[in-house]
């Protein structure tokens, strides 16, 4: 499937230093409409349905960020994974602790163009992802209108209200073919133009049946604010789960969001990214 990373990692070129990898999950908060917030919480540890590591691909330069339950440990039994639903399996070339060891850059050899995540290859079972651009002219449109409407339904918190009433715009919309269900997740914008600098609210939903079941969202300067990307889909043994990268000006994490005990939610966040340069 054909499929646009915008994963940006030359910021990890100006980072030093070393940060454990496990993060703050996403806290979440139900709504009326049974929509999931995702925010900030507590520490959660190194997820065990995704093995012992990960990583994210640069599609610009042939790397990958990695991210380990373990840093002094070398990945083994790696196959990359994206939106079809075959793993490949490929062979470690090296990895190199730049910026700093809980930030490592992964090269592999043997991978297919378009890869977008790694994992232990026992972890590894893709789900088949569409993107607008795989579907056909009429269907991405009706896709479309189906995540506007379910995102104009949605109300407006306090620190929204001044996007109220502005459109929604799909920037990215993907068909996931979960063997229970396809859901449609997709990343979605609303602008205001001010004076001084155009105001952007983000959000990143999971639609079931058209409804939100899981709503992210973010909002603050245009050319600052924080943005998502849909890596992968994979089946575990603890439910459906999406692998999304969560950008901003000079931050990258992972986040995975699971579906289990019938609701979508957070399961884990890596730390923003934050190397501390040496003295």
């Amino acid at each position: 499937m054909r499929r646009s990373l915008f994963i940006g990692l030359a910021c990890l070129t100006a980072c030093r230093g070393t940060t454990p990898d496990r993060g703050p999950a996403a806290d979440a908060q139900r709504s009326p409409d049974t929509t999931r917030e995702s925010a900030r919480g507590s520490l959660t540890p190194w997820p065990d349905v995704i093995g012992d590591f990960t990583a994210m691909a640069n599609t610009a330069t042939g790397e990958a960020l990695l991210l380990r339950r373990d840093t002094t440990t070398t990945p083994d039994h790696i196959s990359v994974i994206g939106y079809d639903s075959v793993p490949t399996p490929v062979k470690l070339q090296d990895v190199r602790p730049l910026p700093c060891a809980a930030r490592a850059l992964l090269r592999v050899s043997g991978a297919p163009s378009g890869w977008s995540l790694a994992l232990d290859s026992a972890r590894a079972r893709p789900v088949l992802i569409d993107a607008l651009e795989d579907l056909s002219r009429a269907d991405s449109q009706r896709v479309v209108v189906r995540v506007q409407r379910a995102l104009s339904s949605l109300p407006d918190s306090a620190d929204a209200m001044e996007f109220g009433g502005l459109p929604v715009v799909v920037r990215d919309a993907w068909i996931v073919h979960f063997p229970s269900r396809p859901v449609v997740v997709a990343r979605a914008a609303r602008l205001r133009n001010l004076e001084a600098a155009a105001h952007e609210e983000l959000r990143f939903v999971v639609l079931e049946h058209d409804v939100p079941r899981f709503v992210a969202r973010v909002a603050g300067e245009e050319d600052a604010v924080e943005s998502w990307d849909l890596l992968a889909a994979l089946l575990t043994d603890r439910g459906p789960l999406l692998a999304i990268a969560r950008e901003g000006a000079r931050t990258l994490q992972l986040e995975l969001v699971i579906y289990e005990q019938n609701d979508w939610h957070s399961l884990w966040r890596s730390d923003a990214l934050a190397c501390v340069a040496p003295h």
